[in-house]
């Protein structure tokens, strides 16, 4: 992407700027969770409670916000707490006013997740809640016509080179910023920002983008704030049962998928017991009764025996939980993005050791043709069957370095 962003050090002139190239009407949408650039969210929110010819609509997702107290008591006990778990954290100044309905005119907040419980008394922002499924949020933002994007970005340095990472809930971003892109080359007037904090995890892959990304990127220490960093609620004997029942259901080989909570820290610990401490594992569920009562569905789905081959994590989310487990030794199953291959690997066929008897059981399978073509060399050697150093030349396989013709145990990785 061939774009110059602006620089700045302070979030008033880059919102200043913003507004005047953009327009009064602000369609602001910025990440669910932590991906929020809570300091230009907040000078935008300012600029419009204090400018009412200003049309500033928010477009987000799970608000995260300290605790609040309703009496003095309270207060005593909550606010030396909040500091302390808390400490720096810059709160998104149109969160009370959402609550309490005092949002001016001109202001409107739209979120499509909220955090459990949080607004149960506020109308307004239930009114203006947007049902949408998180694969149609992009599609929901463009009709939105959503025109300035505010990501809290990572940032290191490579080689002298600035490199910036969307860090947290980046999938979003990612889809919308080439749809938004192609209607500012057709004169929509549309603006993405960045705000650095290097206190967000420096993500890889598709996260990790250019600053010919933005347009404007704001850079300053004052703005690098700790992270919302909630305590883990503590795991209670219902939900230690549960987790006791969902692992023995969990099988060798497989494939596991947790979200965030008390319940994903049982499952986490019970898997680790399971794997660790197999013996005292299999006495709690035989104390529990949970073998003698769902024994042969166990055995037919689940298992309760150490991880050997391990297990593969599929999920949205980096949670707590996978870190652990991989820490354990137990996540550790690949898993290939080509179905012919992963098949052959999950029914025993072939494994991950290469030898001359892959390249057959592949050819029987079809996965590759009897006589090699070029797709099938890319393919052989994207995924380490065949060496990198190797190339195909007018039907021969050749090393770059040595450029001789190769026997067939010479080529395999």
């Amino acid at each position: 992407m061939n774009n110059n962003p602006s620089y700045y050090s302070d979030v008033e002139t880059c919102v200043e700027d913003t507004l005047r190239k953009v327009g009064r009407r602000i369609a602001l949408g910025t990440p669910l969770g932590l991906g929020k650039a809570n300091h230009l969210v907040n000078e935008f929110f300012r600029r419009a409670y204090e400018d009412p010819r200003i049309d500033l609509h928010i477009f987000t997702a799970l608000t995260l916000g300290r605790p609040r107290w309703k009496s003095e008591l309270e207060r005593r006990y909550l606010e030396p707490l909040a500091e302390r778990i808390f400490p720096g954290y810059p709160e998104l100044e149109y969160l009370e006013p959402l609550k309490r309905g005092r949002l001016p005119d001109n202001i409107r907040v739209t979120e499509f997740y909220f955090q459990p419980g949080s607004l149960l008394n506020s109308p307004l922002a239930q009114q203006n809640y947007m049902s949408s499924n998180y694969t149609h949020v992009v599609r929901d933002l463009l009709d939105a016509r959503v025109n300035v994007l505010a990501q809290l970005v990572s940032k290191t340095e490579e080689d002298g080179v600035s490199q910036y990472s969307l860090s947290c809930n980046p999938d979003i971003t990612l889809d919308l910023v080439p749809r938004v892109r192609e209607a500012k080359r057709e004169g929509a007037k549309i603006a993405l920002l960045a705000q650095v904090n290097r206190n967000l995890p420096f993500m890889y892959g598709d996260a990790c983008v250019g600053s010919s990304y933005f347009d404007a990127i704001v850079e300053d220490p004052k703005y690098e704030f700790p992270l919302f960093g909630p305590p883990n609620r503590p795991v209670d004997t219902v939900e230690y049962l549960i987790a006791l029942h969902v692992t023995s259901l969990i099988r060798d080989g497989g494939t596991l998928q947790i979200g965030i909570g008390a319940l994903e820290d049982a499952v986490t610990y019970l898997l680790k017991l399971r794997h660790a401490q197999n013996d005292l594992y299999r006495e709690i569920l035989n104390e529990a009764g949970v073998l003698k009562r769902f024994g042969k569905i166990i055995k037919r789905l689940g298992g309760t025996d150490p991880f050997e081959r391990g297990l593969y994590a599929s999920s949205e989310m980096l949670v707590d939980g996978f870190l652990d487990l991989h820490r354990s030794g137990i996540l550790r199953r690949r898993v290939y993005g080509h179905a012919g291959l992963q098949r052959l690997l999950n029914d025993g066929q072939i494994s991950e050791e290469v030898g001359s008897a892959t390249l057959d059981v592949l050819i029987e399978a079809g996965v590759i043709s009897a006589h090699l073509t070029t797709e099938d060399f890319s393919f052989l050697q994207e995924f380490g069957i065949f060496k990198p150093e190797l190339s195909y030349e007018a039907g021969s396989i050749r090393s770059i370095r040595r450029k001789i013709l190769l026997g067939i145990v010479s080529v395999l990785s």
